[in-house]
């Protein structure tokens, strides 16, 4: 989660001055990297947009984030139409998430949802696992989600991708100027 906060601090600084910034994170779940993002983000120019499939994240993220009134909370299942759940179409210039795209059960779908909200020049930034252990199978899968994906001819034995698979995904789907970062070559995620 230090990754990314620095990251939106520096696109930010391509926005022209006191252009409004539309966030919508993804998936938010106890809030860990809204919490880390919003001391880079300007609190009279933001929309933050705080969205997780079950309504029991919201109203924790509802408490913890109460001195924030710039941001709204909503239900979003990223696997159906974000338009049909209230996101505009083009309407975010960050989407953010953290391990939660491999819990969709077909990441190409979820990624052109996911692109259908972004805005002309728009960003996904995004944190995920990237390297296949049997611990993480077996803490992870107890949950329903580890084992969701029907997606099989792109994730045959595990919910995770690799690092160059998921370079090369976002390209066929259509994102532009895919890059990655991480701490050093030898991080998992």
């Amino acid at each position: 989660n230090d990754l990314i906060p620095s990251a939106v601090e520096q696109a930010i600084k391509t926005l022209p001055k006191r252009r409004s910034l539309r966030v919508l994170e993804v998936g938010a779940g106890t809030g860990s990297l809204t919490k880390a993002v919003l001391p880079m983000l300007p609190s009279d120019q933001t929309d933050y947009l705080f969205s997780d499939i079950g309504p029991a994240f919201l109203s924790k993220a509802k408490h913890l984030f109460s001195d924030s009134p710039f941001i709204q909370y909503t239900t979003l299942d990223i696997e159906r139409d974000p338009v049909e759940q209230g996101v505009a179409k083009g309407s975010v210039d960050f989407i953010l998430a953290t391990n939660v795209l491999h819990a969709t059960a077909d990441l190409k779908h979820t990624l052109k949802n996911i692109k259908s909200c972004l805005a002309p020049g728009g960003m996904l930034m995004f944190q995920e696992v990237v390297r296949r252990r049997a611990a993480w199978d077996n803490i992870f899968g107890l949950l329903d989600g580890w084992w969701k994906y029907t997606d099989t001819d792109l994730r045959p034995d595990s919910a995770l991708l690799p690092r160059e698979q998921w370079k090369s995904l976002l390209n066929e789907c259509g994102f532009t100027d895919v890059g990655c970062f991480h701490c050093s070559p030898n991080d998992d995620e």
